[in-house]
């Protein structure tokens, strides 16, 4: 009968403790499973700036675009690979210089693919 009565004063002297951790344990898991559902809508709205910046950005390019194409009305460009290459290395260069980076032997090409 001594060993009834000792577990019968083991489990009231468990069960107080044991239902805190278990409410504990409920309210942690809520309030991580809310945090994850915020951020997943914070992140679905990152799509909607996106759509904003354009649409702030487009109609600047579409003001632009048929001044620049009057400006060049009538002009064909005829220039070769070479010129192409030197236009665009020069053009590489001076964004590189603006930017701080200077070459002292110039720019080394490593290789170059054909792509047709």
């Amino acid at each position: 009968m001594t060993t009834v009565f000792a577990a019968s004063t083991w489990w009231e002297s468990v069960k107080g403790p044991l239902a805190d951790a278990g409410v504990n344990t409920i309210v942690g898991l809520c309030i991580v499973f809310a945090s994850l559902v915020f951020i997943s809508f914070v992140i679905s709205l990152f799509k909607f700036i996106g759509k904003l910046d354009k649409s702030n950005a487009a109609p600047k390019a579409e003001a632009v675009a048929p001044a620049v194409a009057s400006q060049n009305a009538g002009n064909e460009l005829n220039i070769d690979n070479f010129e192409l290459v030197a236009i665009i290395t020069a053009a590489i260069n001076e964004f590189e210089e603006s930017r701080g980076n200077f070459f002292k032997d110039g720019i080394v090409v490593r290789s170059v693919k054909k792509i047709s």
